[in-house]
């Protein structure tokens, strides 16, 4: 697909549509220059690209209007030619991407941005903003990503991903049901109020609370009361044993009882934010920035970095320029192909480190095609993997047999993945009653382009076998969220991917992408596989060790079998640094800024 003289999105999403030479200075490049030669698309939230075999369209959601001036769209070549024989087109491509990167780059030195990555601050660039900064009233990874520097939590993890104290300084099960937790005490809030149990207990019962309608409230159903035995001691009662209850408490965070009382729910996630964490609110424009002050009585000490921003920049190519040229500090989610240029730049470098993020495509097996396990297997067997993993993610992938990374409790290594077998495919097809193939639409809302590539790459092999796919490509604001709320509830499926929310454990990818009671997520439009919902509760109803992990290699290989999601890959956190700063991934996908240090 080719842009000429079009529009631009802007950095804060703000409405209506902009020439170049109408933009503020916040929507501009560092320079205020176009990022290109030419001119492109600015595209509103409510914008889907859909994608039918070789051919691409705009379509607006709800009937929004928008002025794309001029767009050319150019007919891809299949993927088979242009995925599996594409090295010269490869390099050209690269070439463009770092003669433009390079030319914006001289002309954005000017601004001053060196100069001021000298301050005593981290910057960092996310795609997308939070919809809130209450950290129970989202599970974005974005959001996480903000809040984990605000708030704490009973438990932590360190780098090497074991588990620390935090708000808890001891913690016990007493019985299967119960389990002790000591608090830490001298804790202070941003505001000044004394940190209690009374805090830990408001939280906790705030998110189990169906009123609240908490998207986090599937993590901890499983606790029906919290009891607090004096000011820093407080019992947490399951309705059973559970055994992620230490897991699911690292990223759990606790929130002041009397200063959300007093200000309300709405103030709260929009301006008064006050947690425990190292770093504490000054300001947020939303899809601009957010801005944070190092604490300096927390309880671990003053971070050694004072001050914490993040910035909004929805496009990839304006992260890397803004990281080269000193504008930000540490970009996510870098595109594999530019990553030997940040390696050879003399101001930049690459950290990266396996993490739990596991790629799928969810398949609707209440609806044909996906109604029939043949057409679901066939569409396993279309997927070359391995060829995705090193032309599209630079190497840094691994193939998963399901969606049960190796890093989490309960993987089963003797579980072998689909191969990649286009001619199997075809006969399943077949078999299935689709000797001539058959349409479908998928669905994805990543927030960056290289995420969008590899759609592109799945649905180009879907389509090569005969499951002839269209693409739907959500921005993953508001619109995605529509999605879900409504039409993904009616659709073949979509490509997305899960990060367990940093939960080393198994049953949080299998609960919420395949359980289709209460609680549960996608499972509950998707998924019908029978005796899987029994299994799930099962593995998360005991604290055996041995049971669990047989009752999970029993999941592993019923859903390897039944196909409920196409099984893809794990992937690596991929950041880009700059150089005065010294960072190192984690596994976790966590960017905990407390750890990051000035270089001198």
């Amino acid at each position: 697909m080719a842009f000429c003289d079009g529009h631009r999105r802007s950095p804060s999403g703000a409405e209506g549509y902009q020439s170049h030479g109408e933009l503020s200075p916040h929507q501009r490049s560092p320079a205020g220059v176009p990022l290109c030669a030419g001119k492109w698309l600015r595209f509103r939230r409510e914008c889907i690209i859909v994608r039918s075999g070789n051919d691409l369209r705009i379509e607006y959601i709800e009937g929004i209007a928008a002025e794309p001036a001029c767009v050319r769209w150019q007919r891809s070549r299949p993927m088979r030619r242009d995925f599996r024989r594409r090295d010269r087109g490869t390099v050209f491509h690269g070439l463009v991407v770092l003669l433009a990167l390079t030319a914006l780059a001289l002309v954005a030195a000017p601004t001053g941005r060196v100069e001021a990555a000298e301050e005593d601050k981290i910057v960092l660039a996310l795609e997308r903003d939070q919809d809130n900064m209450d950290p129970h009233m989202h599970f974005q990874r974005v959001g996480i990503l903000m809040n984990i520097n605000m708030y704490d939590s009973l438990l932590h993890k360190t780098p090497k991903l074991q588990y620390d104290p935090s708000l808890a300084t001891e913690w016990r099960a007493i019985d299967d049901t119960t389990w002790e937790f000591k608090l830490r005490q001298g804790v202070k809030f941003h505001n000044g109020d004394a940190f209690s149990a009374e805090d830990v207990k408001f939280s906790i019962e705030r998110v189990i609370d169906p009123a609240t309608k908490s998207p986090q409230y599937g993590n901890i159903r499983a606790i029906k009361a919290v009891q607090i035995i004096d000011d820093y001691t407080v019992h947490l009662i399951t309705d059973g044993p559970f055994p992620l209850l230490l897991e699911r408490m690292v990223f759990f965070p606790i929130i002041p009882k009397k200063h959300f009382e007093k200000v309300g729910a709405q103030a709260f996630a929009e301006s008064a934010p006050v947690g425990t964490g190292p770093y504490k609110f000054v300001e947020w424009k939303r899809d601009q920035y957010l801005h944070l002050e190092r604490f300096e009585g927390h309880w671990r000490g003053p971070a050694p970095i004072k001050t914490f921003i993040i910035r909004v920049i929805p496009e990839t190519s304006t992260q890397i320029a803004e990281l080269k040229t000193g504008g930000v500090d540490i970009v996510r989610n870098l595109p594999p192909d530019l990553m030997p240029d940040l390696k050879a730049h003399p101001g930049t470098y690459v950290s990266a480190a396996p993490i739990l993020r596991t790629h799928y495509v969810a398949l609707d097996m209440r609806h044909p095609p996906f109604d029939k396990k043949e057409v679901r297997q066939a569409a396993n067997y279309a997927i070359d993997r391995q060829a995705v993993i090193d032309k599209l993610m630079g190497g840094l992938g691994r193939i998963v047999p399901t969606v049960i990374n190796p890093m989490a409790f309960g993987y089963d290594p003797t579980v072998e993945a689909y191969g990649y077998d286009p001619k199997k495919a075809k006969e399943l097809l077949a078999q299935a009653g689709y000797p001539k193939g058959v349409d479908i639409t998928l669905h994805t809302g990543f927030g960056h382009a290289w995420g969008r590539q590899l759609g592109e790459a799945i649905a180009d092999m879907l389509t090569q076998v005969g499951l002839r796919t269209s693409l739907r490509i959500w921005d993953p604001g508001p619109a995605w969220n529509k999605f879900f709320q409504g039409e993904g509830k009616a659709t073949n499926g979509f490509y997305g991917s899960w990060g367990y929310y940093s939960t080393f454990d198994a049953d949080a990818i299998l609960h919420p992408l395949y359980h289709t009671e209460p609680g549960g997520w996608v499972g509950k439009w998707y998924t019908r596989v029978p005796g899987l919902d029994a299994l799930i509760d099962e593995a998360r109803s005991t604290v055996d060790r041995e049971k669990r992990l047989a009752t999970y290699s029993k999941i592993q290989r019923l859903i390897k079998e039944e196909a409920p999601s196409i099984f893809l890959w794990y992937q690596y956190d991929m950041l880009g640094i700059n150089r005065r700063i010294d960072y190192e991934a984690r596994g976790d996908e966590w960017i905990w800024v407390y750890d990051a240090k000035l270089k001198k």
